[in-house]
């Protein structure tokens, strides 16, 4: 992926992603509204008619409003329920969908960087389901990541009806991720720059913008019409101190404990992810020991119910009479605790969310702290808050940049730029690079070509031949680029041959350099930023030398030359071919592959006799099961 070349901005562009933008938006939107009424319906009869527990929302506190409670009446009810609606979730996840409790904004990634064609209407629908039963319920997480995957999967299907090719449909899919975040946290460019920052982390391109903002404020517009724009965090700006020196060094001081506590928090959502995963029980049982779990700790800390948003309101205004010190502390060990423990049972709960209010509740609680010992004065209580938010995402999504956008939006101002930046910057460093709560799907040619070479033993003694295929394209010098490019799109294909007019080798060119290019001309041909001397194997070279020059070069795709001719090619490896190799040696039909002497193919051959004789009188699937291991068997020998 490369820079978008500003002079195709054209009206053809601009009118495709504008439909498509505005419907994906819409779309989200209409999931937001979705996702409000249905916690809102789900929540009113759990915990408020069920276990008599009313828990704020953030307009409730803003508002000073009465309408939420600061005890259980029924407490014995709350791990009975979340244990039945985990059974449920379970059964559903038996029954109709194997994935329903992965998390959504990993299989999204999952989808983005594989292209495995996974996100499926039916999946997706029931993972949101299972989400606003489960958060509705008490289970402690958030609705933004499942609700992220509806989002992703419908514009998905919006490219495949619009007839996008591949890469365009990537765009559509981060662009429903970030609609779907956007509007239910009320921050349309923040969801839209988290979505492109947390799935283009090495291949950013410059076009997905456009959808994603637009989508995004779509989303935010239709949800916000209907839900009368309610906030994610309601924040006074009375409640915001002017930022000072001394205040931009409290909050580097804070971000760093922050960093620290956010190393803690995906290490503890790890833990219990592996932990979960090695349970010798049934999988269907796994969210409803996780409900029981997450119930029974809620008895003492009802707090960490649901979401927490309405907690976290109370936190960022300091109200310290319902939310002192003393609960402060507990409720964000055990909120770590019951997330962690909700997402690795796979209770379709998200971890977006909580990360937000974890963040928060550590900054208020950190800052009344320091105010107790007459430390860090001159920083109010909502600020410290708000810098904490922004500084905890970034230690637990590595998503630095998103991170200081929902900064700005958040706040409403530019008043906490500076602290919310120098904060974010600290957090980030501290945390380290792979300090994420979300699974790194990103497609890298080095970390594929390491995981390959841990199989040295097994590839040493092959050569090139041994991998070579015949399907690779060649376009002649005088292609345009325009046309490469379309070729490329058509084909599937990263690389292609040039040639000249009498069909000998010239170069090759990648679609990397074509996307590269600043200024394309309409009469502008490959022949001008083609590669004329591109790293090149031949059939009787180890297949090692393969892997030193994409370490070298990180070009994946090379071209196979023939031993007498250096004009003509024979074919293209890639690093495909050689996995598929390994896919060969380590089959368990055929061991040992490498061993391919005169008494092996002995072997082999008595081998097929002896399936041949005993296939004649198996059943039909036998037979056909037989007849597969002997066309592989022969393929090898030839």
């Amino acid at each position: 992926m490369g820079r978008f070349d500003w002079t195709t901005l054209d009206l053809v562009y601009l009118r495709k992603w504008t439909v498509i933008g505005i419907i994906i938006g819409a779309l989200s939107g209409l999931l937001v509204i979705t996702a409000y009424e249905a916690m809102r319906i789900f929540s009113s009869f759990f915990l408020s008619d069920v276990v008599r527990y009313i828990q704020p929302y953030p307009e409730d506190v803003a508002n000073l409003s009465s309408e939420y409670s600061l005890y259980v009446l029924k407490p014995w009810l709350i791990p009975v329920i979340l244990g039945l609606i985990g059974l449920v979730i379970g059964l559903l996840s038996m029954k109709l969908s194997t994935s329903l409790g992965k998390n959504g904004i990993d299989e999204i990634s999952d989808e983005f960087h594989n292209k495995k064609n996974k996100l499926s209407i039916k999946n997706s629908s029931l993972k949101t389901f299972s989400s606003f039963l489960a958060i509705g319920s008490g289970t402690s997480g958030g609705v933004e990541d499942s609700l992220a995957h509806t989002g992703s999967t419908l514009a998905s299907i919006i490219g495949r009806i619009f007839k996008l090719d591949q890469e365009e449909i990537r765009i559509a899919i981060a662009a429903g991720m970030g609609s779907t975040i956007g509007g239910i946290l009320r921050l349309p460019f923040g969801g839209a720059i988290f979505s492109l920052e947390l799935l283009y982390r090495r291949d950013f391109i410059i076009k997905s913008l456009y959808p994603a903002f637009l989508a995004s404020i779509t989303s935010y517009i239709v949800s916000g019409v209907v839900l009368d724009w309610p906030s994610f965090l309601y924040i006074p700006q009375e409640f915001i101190t002017k930022t000072t020196l001394q205040s931009i060094a409290a909050y580097g001081v804070i971000a760093a404990i922050i960093g620290i506590v956010g190393i803690g928090y995906v290490k503890t959502v790890q833990n219990f992810q592996r932990h979960f995963e090695n349970m010798k029980i049934p999988l269907y049982f796994k969210p409803a020991l996780g409900g029981v779990i997450i119930g029974i700790f809620a008895i003492g800390f009802p707090e960490i119910l649901g979401t927490g948003y309405g907690w976290l309101q109370l936190a960022a205004l300091g109200n310290h009479e319902v939310f002192p010190l003393w609960i402060m502390f507990p409720v964000i060990a055990m909120k770590i605790f019951a997330t962690s423990v909700s997402n690795a049972s796979r209770n379709t709960t998200g971890l977006l969310g909580p990360s937000l209010v974890i963040g928060g509740l550590i900054g208020s609680a950190l800052i009344t702290l320091f105010h107790s010992f007459g430390i860090f004065l001159f920083i109010d209580t909502t600020s410290a808050t708000l810098i904490s938010i922004f500084a905890f995402f970034t230690a637990s999504t590595r998503t630095p940049i998103s991170a200081i956008v929902v900064g700005v939006e958040m706040v409403g101002s530019y008043t906490l730029l500076i602290p919310t930046v120098i904060s974010v910057i600290i957090s980030n460093i501290i945390s380290g690079k792979n300090n994420y709560i979300y699974k790194n799907y990103v497609s890298n040619i080095r970390t594929q070509l390491l995981s390959i070479k841990k199989h040295d033993s097994n590839l040493r003694n092959y050569l090139v031949r041994d991998v070579m295929n015949s399907d690779f394209y060649n376009i002649n010098r005088n292609t345009t680029i325009a046309d490469a490019v379309q070729i490329m799109r058509d084909l599937n294909v990263k690389s292609l041959v040039v040639t000249n007019n009498e069909d000998r080798f010239e170069g090759m060119i990648y679609f990397e350099d074509l996307t590269n290019v600043p200024t394309i001309q309409e009469n502008m041909t490959v022949e001008s930023i083609m590669i004329y001397d591109p790293p090149m194997l031949r059939p009787l070279d180890p297949i090692m030398d393969y892997f030193e020059i994409v370490s070298k070069t990180a070009v994946s795709e090379i071209p196979i030359i023939s031993p007498d001719d250096n004009k003509l090619v024979l074919s293209i490896l890639s690093l495909r071919d050689v996995n598929k190799l390994l896919n060969n040696i380590n089959d368990p039909i055929l061991p040992d592959l490498e061993k391919s002497s005169s008494k092996f193919q002995k072997e082999i051959n008595i081998n097929i006799d002896a399936l041949r004789k005993m296939s004649e009188d198996e059943d039909p699937d036998k037979l056909d099961k037989d007849s597969k291991i002997i066309s592989r068997l022969k393929d090898y020998l030839a």
